[in-house]
């Protein structure tokens, strides 16, 4: 298959891995991203995890809440440049938008579905009404995603960062609500904002994503045990006798450590906490249940501008 500039750029886009380890990567690929990336990893030419999508599109992550804590919607919109979307009338329709979520009976389950709804401020189309600001900008705009919390006993925090670039919302389930809850809520949502998680906990990350680890660990630590085994057998042949290696519980020991360095960083609760990292957010958790009772963290949402979602590109 032959390799475009444009795959190279693509890859490299996704990757920061050099131009001509792209080209490589795609080469031994037949052209596959998604293989692509996993062969860089695998040469150690990438990182294991991008902590913040590469895409350029501008627009707004906002939020809105209701007063007493108990629901909570995310959304994100965008738009084709910064200067739209600083505009005062991109904010309203992107918080418009955020608090019909908060009235809605009914919440819509998907994108499409929320722009068939009528916003009751206006009495128009939500499709209609973001179509209507299109030809008054001159500039394309899309309804991305969205997210709609309700507490569980609990209450619900959302976090703007960056200007509207990035936003947050948590679901804290709780047995004493109140001020000092509202606080651990925003020092988690603060958390999850600078290190995006994967999933709260190790129980929660899809199968498909550990076995894509696995075997990105695989691949380099049977590298590293042959290297070993070969360095083994050299010194043998200088008189030196050494332990019989055995391979396969090598690469099973290393690919279980890798594992507990991915948890650690992908999952909430094994992460270090930014502002103590002597400790991590499940001891700040079980710290602050002294005071609070029981705590847990039921759901989060992290959407930063841009970013790329599974199974999509980039946003269009």
């Amino acid at each position: 298959m032959a390799i475009t500039s444009q795959m190279v750029k693509a890859l490299r886009d996704k990757t920061n891995a050099g131009m001509m380890d792209c080209k490589n990567a795609l080469t031994e690929c037949d052209g596959d991203i998604e293989k692509a990336v996993d062969w860089l990893r695998q040469k150690g030419l990438v990182t294991a995890r991008k902590r913040s999508g590469r895409a350029t599109k501008e627009g707004l992550v906002l939020s809105a809440e209701t007063p007493d804590g108990q629901k909570a919607a995310l959304v994100e919109l965008n738009t084709e440049t910064d200067f739209v979307a600083k505009m005062d009338s991109f904010k309203d329709l992107t918080l418009n938008i955020a608090n019909y979520l908060l009235q809605a009976k009914d919440v819509p389950t998907d994108v499409p579905t929320l722009l068939s709804c009528t916003c009751p401020k206006c009495g128009k189309v939500i499709g209609d009404v973001i179509n209507e600001a299109v030809g008054t900008t001159g500039e394309n705009m899309k309804l991305r995603r969205f997210a709609v919390f309700a507490a569980e006993g609990g209450l619900v925090h959302s976090y703007i960062h960056m200007n509207g670039r990035l936003g947050v919302l948590v679901n804290l389930k709780v047995e004493k609500n109140g001020p000092q809850a509202v606080e651990l809520a925003h020092n988690l949502a603060m958390q999850i904002a600078a290190t995006n998680p994967l999933a709260v906990n190790a129980s929660d990350v899809p199968q498909a994503v550990i076995e894509r680890e696995k075997a990105v660990y695989a691949v380099k630590a049977a590298e590293e045990v042959d290297q070993k085994i070969e360095n083994q057998k050299k010194q043998e042949q200088s008189g030196k006798k050494g332990k019989p290696l055995d391979k396969d519980q090598m690469v099973q020991r290393i690919v279980e450590g890798q594992l507990k360095k991915f948890f650690a960083e992908a999952t909430l609760l094994e992460q270090p906490y930014v502002k103590d990292p002597a400790k991590n957010v499940s001891k700040l958790i079980q710290e602050a249940a002294k005071d609070l009772g029981a705590i847990t963290v039921t759901q989060f949402a992290r959407f930063q501008l841009g970013e790329e979602i599974e199974g999509e590109s980039s946003p269009e």
